[in-house]
């Protein structure tokens, strides 16, 4: 997404943890920020992209932090795949000030975020999506603004509910196949043409049967979002089991070493049990 805002012709000053990722990026044109605060100092629009919503909440509420660090008439654009309070926290802590929040995660895959083929989830007011909408045009195809911060969090966490249970049920009966003696490339060039064909079978079952896990999204990672997803639930007395189940076959994953795999391993992790 950097990359694609470089491309664009915007100034990006970059920060992250991992020194390799921001010099990728200082590689494609970007400025290295040095840290948090560097970041806020040198950009009207801070976009931030993080592993769960602890790592959001220190870096927003943290000593030197975005929120002790951002000036006035900036903009936060928060990207994350976090519970939707954390965003509703942050918008709450600059109520009193002219900084707007955006709640903006995206949907897809890293081959579509470098494509700039995302769809981009927005929760913010009117006046911070007439501003955010051209930026965030170079960074997905469809822009969808669907109310305030929060509720773009609850669309994306439902959304990967649904992935994470399209994708399991697709590794349980490529396992279940395999086990009698039917050949499972086969069984999903088959079933992809048909209605049990899904977006997330296409793009994790032929990394599955290569038994390639280098991960694009780990196993830990789908366990976080289930978590959060499953959260939801309470806050409206409602059940979702389910949902529950798939978490539970994530969970089975991460049991048996998995857990900094990608998700695809699931295939696997299946086969495997049904030999023991």
């Amino acid at each position: 997404m950097a990359r694609n805002l470089l491309a664009a012709g915007y100034e990006v000053t970059a920060f992250d943890v991992d020194a390799t990722a921001v010099s990728d990026v200082v590689e494609a044109g970007a400025r290295d920020g040095g840290s948090v605060a560097g970041v806020a100092e040198a950009a009207d629009v801070v976009m931030t992209s993080l592993p769960d919503s602890d790592v959001v909440e220190d870096v927003y509420f943290g000593d030197d932090g975005l929120l002790a660090s951002v000036s006035d008439g900036s903009m936060l654009v928060e990207m994350s795949t976090v519970l939707p309070e954390t965003v509703e926290t942050i918008e709450a802590a600059v109520d009193s000030r002219d900084v707007a929040v955006v709640d903006c995660p995206v949907i897809g895959t890293p081959p579509e975020a470098a494509a700039a083929t995302l769809t981009i989830v927005v929760g913010c007011d009117d006046g911070a999506f007439e501003r955010v909408e051209p930026l965030l045009s170079h960074l997905g195809d469809r822009v969808e603004h669907v109310g305030a911060p929060g509720e773009a969090k609850r669309i994306k966490l439902a959304n990967n509910v649904m992935t994470y249970g399209n994708f399991a049920i697709a590794a349980e009966m490529i396992a279940l196949v395999d086990r009698l003696g039917i050949d499972p490339e086969r069984f999903f060039e088959i079933t992809d043409s048909g209605a049990a064909g899904s977006a997330i079978a296409r793009s994790k079952v032929p990394k599955a049967l290569a038994g390639d896990t280098e991960p694009g999204f780990t196993v830990d990672g789908a366990r976080k979002d289930l978590r959060y997803g499953l959260q939801m639930k309470e806050a409206v007395d409602y059940s979702a089991p389910i949902a529950a189940a798939v978490a539970e076959q994530y969970a089975l994953a991460a049991s048996v070493d998995e857990k900094e795999s990608d998700y695809s391993v699931l295939v696997d992790v299946f086969r495997r049990i049904g030999e023991e």
